[in-house]
């Protein structure tokens, strides 16, 4: 009797092995190959060459040497006005800007002269009194000129650069735009005499270099 419940008991524990060895085992489900895969980036190519890093584009200090100015006038204005204002004359405007009516509309775009072409019976003392310039100033840009000799025909005169202040500036951040001295924009400008901020709508002279 014993023997038998061994017996039975052992084909129990056979039975329920059995059984389980036919069960499936659950194992756990692969990565998803849909997932985003990031791309490497790409070798630098050696035939081409790096290009060296630069520095953050630098405020721009004004028109540089051989660069034409512009100016827009902002309302209509009489081109004898608008001569004056710039520092030269009618003539003058209309050698670079063929076909400028008078009045000039606002928003005209202006080709601002940085010389002067004589016509022949003026002085540089002549060409001073008429574009509003100090006579030393202009001599100073043209050192090789007798102030009272008379000028050939299409004599090249060398004039300065002029800065439109468009809003109410401190004198030392128009010098430091410019890279001058507020001491160099006064001699140039003896108007300033004693301003630390200078008005809107003044036509600086620009020292030479």
């Amino acid at each position: 009797m014993i023997i038998r419940i061994h017996l039975s008991f052992l084909l129990l524990i056979v039975t329920m092995l059995t059984a389980c060895a036919g069960e499936p085992v659950s194992t756990p489900a692969p990565a998803s190959l849909s997932a985003p895969v990031t791309e490497l980036p790409a070798p630098p190519d050696p035939v081409i060459p790096t290009p060296p890093a630069t520095a953050d584009e630098e405020l721009l200090t004004g028109p540089g040497e051989g660069t034409p100015d512009v100016y827009v006038p902002l309302a209509p204005i009489s081109k004898a006005e608008l001569a004056a204002f710039l520092k030269t004359t009618p003539s003058q405007l209309d050698r670079l800007n063929p076909g400028l009516p008078d009045p000039v509309p606002a928003d005209t775009l202006l080709t601002v002269p940085l010389d002067y072409i004589t016509d022949g019976s003026e002085t540089l003392a002549s060409v001073a009194a008429a574009t509003g310039l100090d006579e030393a100033i202009l001599h100073q840009a043209n050192r090789s000129l007798d102030p009272q000799t008379p000028l050939p025909p299409d004599t090249r005169l060398r004039m300065p650069r002029l800065f439109v202040v468009y809003r109410p500036t401190p004198l030392d951040d128009i010098a430091e735009l410019l890279a001058k001295t507020p001491e160099d924009l006064r001699t140039f400008n003896p108007e300033l005499a004693g301003t630390e901020t200078v008005a809107a709508g003044t036509v600086l002279v620009v020292p030479f270099q």
